[in-house]
């Protein structure tokens, strides 16, 4: 009888450590993911703050502002890039800050479950 016991025992701790290891590859597949798409993010927003930089550059390289409507011209120009740019760093924040939940909320399922004494 006390045979029993014991290999129900062992059942059941087998049960919780595959009940584990599913959450924990669920987990990591979550984290790759979150990975994957943080540093696609990143990338995107280095991506079209390089292009808007060229275009600046471009810019001033273009132009030679020699009336007073140019230099205004030159202006807006440069105030609606400096928007862009704040734009760009805005969704970038964004997304930065979801990833931080999601990646607060994993760290939890990673956390290793107090056992009862």
């Amino acid at each position: 009888m006390a045979e029993h016991f014991g290999m129900s025992g062992v059942e059941s701790a087998r049960s919780v450590l595959a009940a584990r290891d599913s959450d924990l590859a669920e987990a990591d597949a979550e984290l790759a993911e979150v990975v994957t798409s943080a540093h696609a993010a990143a990338a995107e927003a280095i991506r079209k703050l390089d292009a808007v930089s060229a275009e600046i550059e471009a810019a001033v390289v273009q132009r030679a502002v020699a009336a007073p409507s140019e230099g205004r011209e030159f202006a807006r120009f440069l105030i609606a890039k400096q928007h862009e740019i704040s734009d760009i760093l805005t969704t970038a924040r964004a997304e930065a800050d979801a990833k931080v939940i999601v990646l607060q909320q994993l760290l939890d399922r990673y956390r290793v479950p107090s056992t009862p004494q």
